[in-house]
């Protein structure tokens, strides 16, 4: 029975020990001056012991609002450069958008009757002859498609003459959403190779595009080569893409308390700077914020 009795006190002390429960995270945040000027150390007054502690300063890429966003409103633009060598064949290369390609990389998924791809060449400077010709900035705000993805695809063609057939090079090619601030670009693909291209050789396989990590390729075949065509499609791009807005760790659970934070505004304006505060274990997670305005004068 005393066994008994001590098996059980201990269980109970143990169980104390254990508990489940999450204290609410409390803190306070108070600015030393609510008005700094730039370039000039904003210093925030903090209370309080919370388990973890992130700062969101609220300038760009930096807001609590948007630390779960995935879209925003923007205007999408493609930019990237090319290289056209050889021959003297004209409009062998084409730049097409699809809304409803089905992401089939085959001359079927291409040639589907309900795919439609929409010529935008004109929109874009193409190399006559000179390497890394910019195409300038194509505007895509007409498909951005509700938050669905696109594709964007060069066409290769080489026809059959007496001379020789092009030799195309894309050396770079990005698409970003430039959000209404007018400033913050969002990456929809950074690179060649962020793009993921993938290639549909149609006629003469002996010419088609080639995909490395730096840049596209197609290589023309010379006189009185057969008949070519070679298509280089993207990834489903979601052209309303953005990244998430990150804060700054200021404390985890192994840090000592503190009682004060700094941070220099790059450039002036009101932001909303906001402190978030979680308690958090392996049973449970409690968090809050605190916001406080500063505004930052040229």
């Amino acid at each position: 029975m005393k066994k008994l009795l001590y098996i059980l006190t201990v269980l109970g002390a143990v169980t104390g020990c254990t508990s489940k429960d999450v204290p609410d995270p409390d803190f306070t945040v108070t600015p030393k001056n609510s008005t700094v000027a730039l370039g000039d150390t904003a210093t925030f007054y903090l209370t309080g012991n919370p388990y973890n502690l992130t700062f969101y300063a609220g300038d760009s890429t930096h807001q609590y609002e948007y630390r779960k966003r995935t879209s925003a409103p923007g205007t999408p633009q493609l930019q990237f450069t090319s290289y056209m060598q050889t021959g003297s064949q004209t409009n062998s290369l084409a730049i097409l958008i699809s809304k409803d390609f089905n992401g089939q990389y085959d001359s079927a998924g291409v040639y589907s009757p309900n795919t439609h791809w929409t010529d935008i060449t004109e929109r874009a400077t193409l190399s006559a002859g000179s390497n890394n010709t910019p195409s300038g900035v194509v505007d895509l705000a007409d498909f951005v498609n509700d938050g669905q993805p696109v594709y964007i695809a060069f066409k290769y063609t080489g026809q059959k003459s007496s001379s020789a057939q092009r030799t195309w090079t894309i050396p770079t090619f990005t698409v970003t959403n430039l959000l209404e601030d007018g400033h913050t670009k969002m990456p929809v693909a950074a690179s060649v190779a962020d793009a993921a291209f993938a290639v549909v050789a149609m006629k003469n396989p002996k010419v088609k595009w080639v995909v490395s990590a730096t840049n596209l390729k197609v290589t023309g075949g010379a006189a009185n080569s057969d008949e070519s065509e070679s298509w280089v499609i993207t990834k489903a791009l979601t052209m309303n893409r953005a990244i998430p807005d990150v804060g700054v760790s200021v404390k985890n659970i192994s840090s000592n308390t503190i009682s004060s934070y700094y941070n220099i505004y790059k450039t002036p304006g009101t932001f909303k700077a906001v402190f978030e505060a979680s308690n958090t274990t392996v049973y449970e997670s409690k968090s809050v914020y605190k916001e406080v305005v500063i505004t930052v004068t040229p």
